[in-house]
């Protein structure tokens, strides 16, 4: 079982942390295999729709690497509505952590962008593909993005978004990645704290602020070697989540980035889009 949100808060609610998830399914047997699935996750606020089908996605995995997808998504998605999030809005304001995940409709990010800044909340942005990076600047609400997670290819278009000219080898090593965070940080970072861009078997390149606000650069190796790849799909998602749980948990965000490697070790070890290995003792 997949879906960007999803794993997210599969993976957060198996590291321990209060995970509420704000989505819709349909009234159907993967709705049913949904709600069985996720005793973990608060799902009270999942509208159930009668009459479209719930989101499904097809990989074709070659050596651990997703080749293909192919993803039916709109009937189910054009259901959810920026009322959905404004319905929602006290589970929003009372969270420590928004995961956005870029597959919805942008005026539905705009209206959690907007409650996010208005409630000051830090917001993690997850490209989700190359052809959605734009939605977010088309949202008017980029500036309430405070850490996204783009892969390479995301983030080449997330550099010309931003007006900044990059040879698409940039993204050959992170060492190149950072120098050109640094290089080209304001028009790059905007208001985000923590910017991380995924390299696959090159491993990651971190931006983020200290506690003192000041920019530091860390560049991660891979969480596991190629051939010990099982499937890559919702590692990156076990990642983003246990950086957050981490910072939720107070941890460094130093500390907090080796969390995130450790959960998506683990899920890089399986065909699952979150380990059933991963738990609140990688916390500790």
């Amino acid at each position: 079982m997949g879906g960007v949100a999803r794993n997210h808060a599969d993976a957060l609610a198996r590291l321990g942390c209060e995970s509420v998830f704000i989505s819709a399914i349909g009234d159907d047997q993967n709705g049913t295999f949904f709600r069985q699935q996720s005793h973990r996750i608060d799902i009270s606020r999942v509208k159930i729709v009668t009459g479209k089908p719930t989101c499904t996605y097809l990989a074709v995995n070659v050596c651990g690497n997703v080749k293909f997808g192919v993803v039916t998504c709109d009937p189910l998605l054009k259901t959810i509505t920026p009322s959905l999030i404004e319905k929602n809005e006290d589970a929003l304001q009372a969270s420590d952590f928004i995961l956005l995940d870029s597959n919805l409709p942008v005026p539905v990010m705009a209206k959690a962008l907007e409650i996010a800044k208005e409630h000051n909340k830090q917001v993690w942005l997850e490209p989700t593909d190359i052809d959605k990076v734009k939605k977010v600047f088309d949202t008017g609400f980029i500036g309430a993005v405070t850490a996204t997670s783009p892969n390479a290819n995301e983030f080449l278009k997330w550099a010309k978004l931003c007006n900044v000219s990059v040879h698409p080898s940039v993204v050959d090593s992170a060492d190149s990645v950072l120098e050109l965070i640094e290089k080209e940080k304001t028009k790059l970072l905007l208001n985000t704290s923590i910017f991380v861009v995924t390299l696959s078997n090159k491993g990651s390149a971190v931006a983020y602020r200290n506690n003192n606000g000041q920019l530091e650069f860390q560049s991660l190796p891979p969480p596991l070697q190629m051939r010990k790849v099982v499937s890559v799909s919702g590692a990156g998602d076990s990642f983003n989540s246990g950086v957050i749980a981490g910072l939720v948990h107070n941890k460094s965000v130093v500390e907090s980035l080796q969390i995130g490697q450790e959960c998506a070790r683990l899920t890089l070890q399986t065909s699952l889009a979150a380990s059933e290995a991963i738990n609140p003792s990688l916390l500790h």
